[in-house]
């Protein structure tokens, strides 16, 4: 009895370390195929996902593998360093910038800005120049949009810089996307860095739905035509005509906006504004004894010239006012003079007159 009771606890021992070992070894299969499983879960997920959202399956594949989700991309600051944009695969962007450098010669910064341009396969698309550091024209502050309208501009613009005078000048530029990165950190060489900004739009969304909506309206112009071939009244015929111009119109304007969108977003836009840096105030000179007494003796000169002229000028003035005063102060002496004046005695009354003094008369 006590040899079958030993021979069955060994028999359990056995079989209870053999299931234990069975479950460590499933365990370990377990975890290998759950690791493969979920490293396969990316491409398939990438696979399964619709095409507009490719990138963003792989962001998020990215995102599960290193721990980190993505980020936007783009930048504003007053800095000379600027980060290298990263542009996503297969997404539709409009990036946009803006530069205030001062410079020693605003005239040369111009010509370098436009041999970058020029050599990276863009173009300018507008300059404009000024004086004593203010741009006629220019944005500052707050507002959107270019000199001309044909490029995007930020759509907080920087304000104008203080301490600058003389001349100025803006360039707006236009860079191929692939180029604008390098183009930018170029540009912020050309002189002393006032302040810079960039900015990154995704318009994939819009590209696409631009796309498909003139998709449809070509549909709906084709089947409008087919109507027309197959009309058989004029009624009909006119009331066709009217719908395919509207259907047209729309097309029209939606390949516009097309077209506006393709030139965003294959060539950037960077605006770049020009000043000179402000000239110091002339510094007072120590003035000695002979000059001040030279210069005072100036002054003088030029205060007794003054009053000459004040009192010609003043004469000059009061001439015909003294001339007719003149002319009515004699007018009137002489009849003054010609009343006073006694007439001459008639003859009559000097013969009728007895001689007071002859004696033969008594």
């Amino acid at each position: 009895m006590m040899v079958g009771r030993g021979s069955r606890r060994r028999t359990g021992a056995a079989l209870g370390a053999l299931v234990l070992a069975g479950g460590l070894a499933l365990g370990a299969c377990s975890g290998s195929n759950g690791t493969s499983a979920s490293s396969a879960a990316a491409p398939q997920a990438a696979q399964a996902a619709p095409p507009g959202s490719n990138d963003a399956a792989k962001s998020a594949a990215g995102a599960a593998t290193n721990g980190s989700a993505p980020g936007s991309s783009g930048s504003g600051s007053t800095g000379s360093k600027v980060p290298t944009q990263v542009v996503p695969s297969g997404r539709s962007m409009i990036y946009t910038g803006q530069i205030q450098l001062r410079t020693n010669g605003v005239d040369a910064a111009v010509a370098q800005a436009e041999q970058l341009v020029n050599a990276a396969g863009g173009y300018v698309d507008s300059e404009v120049t000024g004086t004593d550091g203010y741009l006629p024209g220019a944005v500052y502050g707050s507002g959107a949009g270019s000199t001309n309208g044909s490029a995007a501009a930020p759509a907080m613009p920087l304000p104008q810089p203080t301490n600058v005078s003389g001349d100025s000048a803006q360039l707006v530029l236009r860079v191929p996307a692939d180029a604008y990165d390098g183009v930018y950190q170029q540009l912020l060489r050309l002189g002393v860095v006032l302040a810079h900004q960039r900015s990154a739009q995704d318009v994939t969304q819009q590209v696409v739905d631009i796309d498909s909506r003139i998709k449809t309206q070509q549909a709906s112009v084709a089947r409008v035509r087919a109507l027309m071939d197959r009309a058989q009244s004029i009624a009909d015929v006119t009331t066709l005509e009217q719908d395919l111009t509207q259907r047209e119109a729309d097309l029209e304007s939606l390949q516009a906006q097309q077209q506006a969108l393709q030139s965003q977003t294959a060539m950037s836009t960077v605006t770049v504004q020009l000043y000179a840096k402000a000239s110091p105030p002339p510094a007072p000179h120590a003035k000695g004894a002979g000059s001040a007494a030279i210069g005072a003796l100036k002054g003088g000169w030029h205060a007794l010239y003054l009053t000459l002229r004040g009192l010609l000028i003043g004469l000059a003035a009061a001439l015909p006012f003294l001339v007719l005063l003149g002319a009515g102060w004699w007018l009137a002496r002489w009849i003054v003079r010609r009343r006073a004046t006694p007439g001459p005695t008639p003859r009559s009354e000097l013969a009728a007159e007895p001689s007071a003094g002859n004696p033969d008369d008594e």
